[in-house]
């Protein structure tokens, strides 16, 4: 999963810009939050499905996009990582749940989750509601998904919900 852009990248950020166009991630168009965990996956050395699956974690989730749309367009390896990451379920703590239960079926799906909790905490620093709502999903997100990942990963992740404010 490690390795160069994937051709399908582009294609991938163009159809989520598109998917995600009316939402806003705080006060940024969505696609602001998307190219932040393809930073993340970048920083450490992360490309392949896992950088077009970047581009496109939310879409099922958020977005009347399918799994089966995401598989056809991108390929099984890129919508079984998204699918992976997707919380299906009435509420913000069974959403957590089933996203974990299926991340822990499909290992490399960690990566992607990591990256994507790395830049919403990077980018709550000032928002003090929603670093407290990381913060305080912290303990469960440690215990469901530690052990999977790269260290490198929670480390850093460790330090942003250490932060205080920047």
């Amino acid at each position: 999963m490690q390795g160069a852009r994937d051709p399908r990248e582009t294609d991938a950020r163009v159809f989520a810009e598109a998917a995600h166009a009316d939402q806003k991630y705080g006060d940024a168009p969505y696609v602001k939050h998307l190219t932040m965990v393809r930073a993340v996956l970048a920083d450490f050395g992360y490309g392949g499905a896992l950088g077009v699956a970047a581009w496109l974690h939310d879409v099922v989730e958020d977005t009347p996009v399918s799994r089966q749309e995401v598989e056809t367009r991108f390929g099984s390896d890129v919508a079984e990582l998204v699918w992976a990451v997707t919380g299906v379920g009435a509420d913000r703590k069974e959403r957590n749940a089933t996203a974990y239960a299926k991340i822990r079926a499909l290992p490399a799906a960690a990566i992607l989750k990591l990256a994507d909790r790395i830049a919403n905490v990077e980018a709550s620093r000032d928002v003090p509601k929603k670093l407290a709502l990381y913060r305080a999903e912290w303990g469960a997100f440690r215990k469901a998904l530690g052990d999977l990942g790269d260290p490198r990963m929670w480390a850093r992740l460790e330090r942003a919900i250490a932060a205080g404010p920047s």
